[in-house]
């Protein structure tokens, strides 16, 4: 089984560039962040005729998830359960009766002195208590999407400029580190232990990927389980370099089926 994660950055402003996703049947299972649009105005009709099951947590102009699938979707939770949220961020369920996927989309923070920085923290947390009970299960919990933390400087092309940034802020990555330190496995990076790769590019310079100045923000976390069904785990660059693109890449993973 093929898994992608992508932040679209607006389904709408990029639906080109996903339809050809979906049409190229590459992935099994694709979940997709920032949605940007609600559940009654999410585009069912175009991207619903490529054979993909969808489930949809939307929100209006601002965040929202959603996973696409060939198998089937089961047992779905909208939603950090016990942590109340008007953000449209978690969406969980379970594919092919056998998979469980956590799609997220984490909160940005902006910067370390932002009003919004302390809900990033909270929620980060709130997190951390929650997939607690999925580390040691004998069930595959796959945990995908956008983390918005650069975990080390590594993942992060040019440290100095991101200083006092939320995405390299020693806070969320404290609370990050202690999900691998309990046992979680960073797919991409269990398999490139040195390699120094992004997964985000701005849109200034029409050459960002090329000339590598990126941050890598987007994950798939694997419990003990899935950590063993792992087969390859590598960054997608095709969606970044669409005409009209989002500013991710994509990020597959690849697992025993």
């Amino acid at each position: 089984m093929k898994i992608l994660t992508l932040n679209i950055n607006s389904i709408r402003a990029h639906i080109e560039s996903f339809m050809d996703i979906l049409k190229s049947g590459e992935y099994d299972t694709v979940l997709t962040q920032e949605l940007k649009v609600e559940n009654a105005n999410f585009p069912y009709n175009i991207l619903d005729e490529y054979g993909y099951n969808i489930k949809v947590f939307g929100q209006k102009s601002w965040n929202g998830v959603a996973t696409f699938s060939k198998c089937s979707i089961e047992d779905t939770t909208l939603g950090m359960p016990s942590y109340p949220d008007v953000n449209a961020r978690f969406l969980e369920c379970v594919v092919n009766g056998r998979i469980r996927l956590i799609n997220v989309y984490m909160p940005n923070g902006d910067c370390i002195e932002s009003p919004k920085f302390p809900y990033k923290l909270d929620w980060m947390t709130a997190f951390t208590k929650y997939i607690s009970q999925y580390l040691d299960s004998e069930e595959p919990v796959i945990i995908g999407g956008d983390f918005n933390v650069a975990i080390t400087d590594n993942d992060i092309w040019n440290p100095k400029n991101y200083v006092g940034s939320s995405i390299s802020a020693p806070a969320a990555r404290e609370i990050m580190q202690q999900w691998l330190d309990a046992g979680w496995i960073d797919a991409w990076r269990s398999l490139h232990p040195k390699d120094i790769d992004y997964t985000w590019y701005g849109y200034r310079g029409r050459d960002t990927v090329g000339n590598k100045q990126g941050l890598r923000l987007d994950y798939f976390l694997c419990n003990k389980t899935a950590a063993k069904m792992v087969k390859n785990c590598e960054i997608d660059i095709n969606p970044r370099l669409h005409d009209k693109p989002t500013d991710h890449c994509g990020l597959m993973l690849e697992i025993k089926d």
